[in-house]
């Protein structure tokens, strides 16, 4: 007599874990982004510069802003260069947007060569009622200590996130000479999602076994 019910309760465990599987499975809004600069310590040195760009795809872009945390491998706080929408410090995080009036928002940092240069980047923004689509692409480019010489890649940038306010962020595919690292990071919500679709499902099959 507890079938109708277990089936139910299956039904509703797989809505949750498969919805779960879509949200990890689908666009993002925060990335784990990793560098690993050990192949240009011998023709560059132990320093070098990370260029992070934000700039929207044109005037009519909805608001949105980057923020910028967990830092690895930043050298001296106090070596850096902005321009554009760019606030914040390395102890407490950058926030970059896409607004402002030139149209080209960058954060220009000193980094150690020799091992990992990361950070944990987090997209949000306004809606975008129109449905346009339009959206910012968020860039990291790695230079040598001139500022000048861009390394290890034949593209433009190492790393492009594409953000929309319609669903999250993704990766454009490039192509790196070094080992390049973009990971997304499920939101907490997610996971809950899919704790709770494991966790009904293991009832599921515990009151089969009882039945």
């Amino acid at each position: 007599m507890f079938k109708p019910a277990l089936t139910s309760l299956r039904r509703a465990a797989l809505v949750l874990a498969l919805s779960a599987c879509t949200s990890l499975a689908s666009a993002a809004s925060v990335f784990q982004i990793e560098l690993d600069t050990s192949t240009l310590v011998a023709a560059n040195g132990n320093t070098g510069w990370i260029d992070l760009q934000f700039n929207p795809g044109n005037g009519g872009t909805p608001y949105a802003q980057a923020l910028l945390t967990n830092f690895v491998g930043f050298g001296d706080p106090t070596t850096v260069e902005t321009a554009g929408n760019v606030s914040g410090s390395l102890a407490g995080g950058y926030v970059i947007g896409n607004n402002d009036a030139s149209g080209y928002n960058d954060l220009f940092h000193a980094v150690n060569f020799g091992g990992k240069v990361g950070f944990t980047v987090t997209f949000s923004g306004d809606l975008d009622p129109s449905l346009s689509g339009l959206g910012s692409a968020f860039a990291v480019s790695l230079f040598d200590s001139s500022k000048t010489v861009a390394l290890g890649t034949a593209d433009d940038a190492l790393v492009v996130l594409n953000w929309t306010s319609l669903g999250g962020a993704t990766a454009s595919p490039l192509t790196n000479q070094i080992g390049t690292s973009v990971s997304a990071v499920p939101e907490p919500q997610t996971w809950l999602m899919l704790g709770a679709g494991l966790a009904l499902l293991g009832g599921v099959a515990r009151r089969r076994q009882r039945g």
